[in-house]
């Protein structure tokens, strides 16, 4: 069948059919197969009719098993062309071979139709897993089949290639992984032909009706597939993915595939897949994702999609990629963004995870949750700069080059890059690895005891580093400011108490652990500011409606306590509000309380009237605008009280929907659904920052 290329801007149109690899792609070490797909889709149906045509190179099988989907059905098969009896069960197809199929080439045909209708969010509360527990989908509005669903027969334990063909209602065009064959109109219906030659283990896709927009950019095609709405957004989003692509081919090594789309989803992904990403259409239009979220997603096709996770050993390529783009975005911004970066990793894993949910970096397999983000994301990007600072930047970088070189397309483990790591830094990382990668915690550390005393003529500075159980073996730099300069000292604590002296040729000012924030810790009460992840880990909330609430607002609380994903929360009235129930538990106040002393601990930065806030001195008191604020609870330590008060019910449940997104804020202010303005609260005091008086 013969194949046009779409001219770039051509207005074709197509269902998206959710052609979504998982975000992190494994090779199993296994059988070689080739793949011919054919399907057609059938949206008002909900409906895929699909043939494969595998060509197997067989060594010794008797059986071949292939995942596909348990709504497969009227399922045939076929061997050598000849029909053949399988066995079909719990979405599992065996296939029996004859014994002298059971070496060289074996052809075998899957004929299979399905339904696919999982049902998709329309305007999702809570972001916290990407896909929402969607699989497969197939809808008039768009559709989405993840890899692993089962929507094409999928052969178990095999080193798979790709050609695919699929037929839709006329304009629905479909996009995956791989090279592009082109589009063509055929009997009233778009066909669509992609084509991967390199070594996968599942394919997804993605069908709509696409304007498509291209270019090369050194013999890569840079494309977008957006929907007309959003087609106005394509030519930024081709030159900031040339430039990504440039930024990472210089750190890494060659783009190792053949073109990098840009696909929209009909629902808010973002998902990163073997040569494109898949974002939603409203996630597209965020002003920050062009210069965030997509260079994320493009680092992953070296880190995930192309030097594969051996998941047997948990996924290591989140955090290397959170490291390598975002983290990297703000090292290249300034030193200043780098360390704050640092210092909410740290902020988000005191807050969110508890010692009694925490697990080892290990066992991350995907983000689901708060927990799982903050462990697999932000623990994992700060293991990777304890990495960077004990081996130095060439040792560190080289290493990366090295693991790209030798493990693309193959599965990688947590194992390999320690040993990458060593061969580059000349020296053992088990201790490192053990202590970081295989066990859940992290050090919790305090300066104790400090002293400075001047005997000869020099200021002798003495203490120890306590550390609460479990004890890790770290490595602290110490800074000591004086008048005249400021010292730094590496020290290494171990255990409970690790003491230490350092000299001053001037009287000791300020003594600093730790302070570039480059050691991965469990952060005191004391340092973490009150902020909207407090909140969201909060263990029992009390939503607290004010008096003569309107009931859109009461609404909006309602969405915003689901968006936040509150444990344990519960609606009461001002008036049912007693001492016992404030103690015992977080609150978050809807609207201006009667009671002034559920805001005694609001900071003298923020004043609230019933028709307007003062941030920093400036006055909001247009009926668009809303507040939401976190600060210390009125009565109980470790506890927080927050105030969500929108000035009318004009912008009160748009807002609702956005705060989850802020958490590491303490206070956001935003005007006809837009952020105004966002904050930390200052830290006051630290355990790790002594000053002489």
């Amino acid at each position: 069948m013969e194949f046009f290329k779409l001219k770039p801007g051509l207005k074709t149109m197509g269902i998206l059919l959710g052609l979504l690899s998982s975000a992190v792609l494994s090779q199993a070490a296994g059988l070689n197969a080739a793949h011919h797909i054919q399907i057609e889709l059938i949206p008002n149906e909900k409906k895929l009719i699909g043939q494969n045509e595998v060509t197997i190179k067989n060594d010794g099988n008797g059986v071949l098993e292939f995942r596909l989907s348990k709504r497969a059905t009227q399922v045939e098969t076929r061997v050598n062309r000849t029909p053949r009896e399988f066995n079909f069960n719990n979405g599992r197809l065996r296939i029996p071979l004859k014994l002298h199929e059971r070496s060289g080439e074996v052809r075998v045909a899957i004929h299979y139709t399905a339904i696919f209708d999982d049902p998709v969010p329309t305007r999702p509360v809570n972001m916290d897993n990407p896909g929402f527990g969607v699989t497969a989908t197939i809808s008039q509005q768009g559709s989405f089949l993840l890899a692993g669903a089962g929507w094409y027969p999928e052969l178990l334990d095999s080193q798979a290639t790709y050609r695919l063909t699929v037929t839709a209602p006329s304009g629905l065009i479909a996009v995956t992984a791989g090279r592009s064959l082109g589009h063509r109109v055929n009997g009233g219906k778009t066909v669509s032909g992609w084509e991967v030659t390199y070594p996968v283990e599942g394919l997804s896709l993605s069908v709509a009706r696409y304007l498509v927009e291209e270019k090369s950019v050194d013999n890569i095609t840079v494309a977008t597939y957006l929907l007309p709405q959003n087609n106005h957004l394509a030519e930024a989003y081709l030159e900031a993915t040339a430039d990504y692509l440039s930024l990472y081919s210089d750190l890494f090594g060659a783009y190792p595939f053949q073109k990098f789309a840009v696909v929209e989803n009909f629902f808010p992904t973002g998902f990163g897949f073997p040569s494109y990403t898949l974002l939603g259409g409203r996630v597209l239009q965020l002003p920050f994702i062009i210069h965030t979220s997509l260079g994320h997603e493009i680092a992953h096709c070296w880190w995930g999609n192309g030097v594969y996770v051996d998941s047997s050993q948990g996924n290591w390529s989140e955090g290397l990629t959170a490291y390598v783009s975002d983290y990297r975005f703000k090292e290249m911004k300034s030193y200043e963004a780098a360390r704050d970066h640092r210092r909410q990793w740290l902020r988000n894993y005191s807050t969110l995870v508890s010692p009694q949910n925490d697990f080892a970096l290990q066992r991350f397999q995907s983000r689901y949750d708060p927990i799982t983000r903050t462990i697999g994301y932000d623990k994992g990007a700060m293991i990777f700069h304890m990495i960077r600072q004990t081996l130095g930047e060439e040792a560190f970088w080289g290493a990366l080059q090295d693991i790209y070189r030798t493990r693309l397309f193959k599965q990688t483990s947590w194992s390999d890059l320690q040993q990458a790591f060593e061969i580059r830094g000349k020296r053992s990382l088990q201790v490192f690895f053990d202590q970081w990668v295989y066990r859940r915690g992290a050090p919790q550390l305090s300066l104790n005891g400090i002293r400075a005393d001047f005997t000869g003529g020099i200021w002798k500075v003495k203490g120890q580093i306590l550390q609460s159980m479990p004890y890790f073996d770290v490595p602290l730099t110490l800074a000591l400011q004086n008048a005249k300069q400021t010292a730094y000292q590496k020290i290494f604590v171990s255990g409970r108490a690790t003491p230490f002296e350092l000299d001053s040729d001037h009287q000791p000012q300020k003594l600093i652990a730790d302070p570039n924030e480059d050691i991965f810790r469990r952060l005191l009460p004391s340092e973490i500011p009150p902020a909207v992840n407090t909140l969201k880990s909060a263990s029992t909330v009390l939503t607290v409606l004010s008096e003569k609430l309107d009931p859109e607002i009461k609404k909006a609380a309602g969405i915003l306590a689901l968006s936040l994903g509150l444990k344990h929360n519960r609606f009461v009235t001002e008036s049912e509000l007693n001492g016992q129930m404030l103690a015992e538990n977080d609150i978050l106040v809807i609207g201006l309380p009667r009671r002034n002393d559920l805001l005694s601990k609001m900071p003298a930065r923020i004043t609230v009237q019933s028709d307007s806030f003062v941030l920093d001195d400036r006055r909001h008191d247009k009926a668009s605008d809303t507040f939401l604020g976190v600060f210390e609870h009125p009565t109980a330590t470790n506890r927080v009280a927050a105030l969500f008060m929108p000035l009318s019910v004009q912008y009160a449940e748009v807002v609702a929907r956005k705060i989850t997104h802020y958490g590491k804020y303490s206070y956001l202010a935003f005007q006809g659904g837009k952020n105004l303005d966002k904050g930390i609260w200052p830290v006051e005091t630290s355990p790790l920052i002594y000053e002489w008086k």
